[in-house]
């Protein structure tokens, strides 16, 4: 799932996905380097719903929970989905890696943990993870108790950590002006194919 409903209070409320990002909308890019990764792609947007269906998949708003933060959406995609797993990742990742999936997958696999995060060097992103649809009911009941942060509600099971240290950091998040022109100019002399 592809986390589309945040506010972008800090970048004057603009849809960040469909921001232009290099040229073409983040989220164009977002979706090329997801696709190869899984089986299908499920769009959380709470606004500009006709924008996110022109891109052909399938897409949910927060319904009931709208307007109470990114586990809303969670809680959506883990709703929409098809699959026993769910690749989460925030619509404003400029630069997801190509084994973002099998690198949470093995970090999984190899803690026997109930859910996967990525740690960028610094600390946990919560919200590029991999979840199992099984934790939906006790995510709904946590916000119906009035729970609305990512790591409080991840910090309830046993949590995987895959190791993106190696990763830049700049790449998980844009959340201000000075930070997406500052990816645009890294990313436009970044190596790797993009």
């Amino acid at each position: 799932m592809i986390l589309c409903g945040g506010n972008a209070s800090r970048l004057g409320g603009t849809e960040k996905p469909l921001r232009d990002f290099l040229g073409r909308p983040l989220l164009e890019r977002l979706i090329e380097r997801l696709r190869p990764q899984v089986d299908a792609l499920v769009l959380v947007a709470n606004r500009q719903a006709q924008a996110y269906a022109a891109y052909g998949d399938p897409m949910v708003d927060d319904g009931a929970y709208r307007g109470r933060g990114p586990l809303a959406g969670v809680a959506a995609g883990l709703a929409a989905a098809g699959t026993k797993w769910v690749l989460c990742v925030p619509g404003d990742a400029p630069l997801l890696p190509p084994d973002l999936l099998s690198r949470l997958r093995t970090a999984l696999h190899r803690s026997g943990a109930d859910l996967a995060v990525v740690h960028d060097g610094q600390g946990r992103q919560p919200l590029c993870c991999l979840l199992p649809r099984r934790l939906l009911p006790e995510l709904l009941d946590f916000l119906d108790q009035g729970g609305d942060a990512p790591r409080l509600w991840q910090d309830r099971y046993r949590v995987a950590e895959a190791d993106y240290s190696d990763w830049p950091r700049w790449a998980w998040s844009l959340n201000t002006p000075e930070e997406w022109t500052m990816a645009e100019s890294l990313l436009s002399q970044w190596k790797e194919p993009i």
